[in-house]
């Protein structure tokens, strides 16, 4: 599998996105990832 390229700051611009009033779906469309890697990325987060 690759390796995704500055996988953290794209999380932490889509939350950014999220907390300035724009939806996840439109956050992670400008981002460019998928709805279900957003997800995954936090939750992997959260768990270490």
């Amino acid at each position: 599998m690759a390796a995704i390229v500055d996988k953290d700051a794209k999380c932490r611009r889509i939350e950014q996105l999220i907390a300035s009033g724009k939806g996840v779906c439109e956050s992670c469309r400008e981002v460019g990832v998928s709805e279900k890697t957003f997800y995954r990325w936090r939750k992997a987060q959260s768990e270490t």
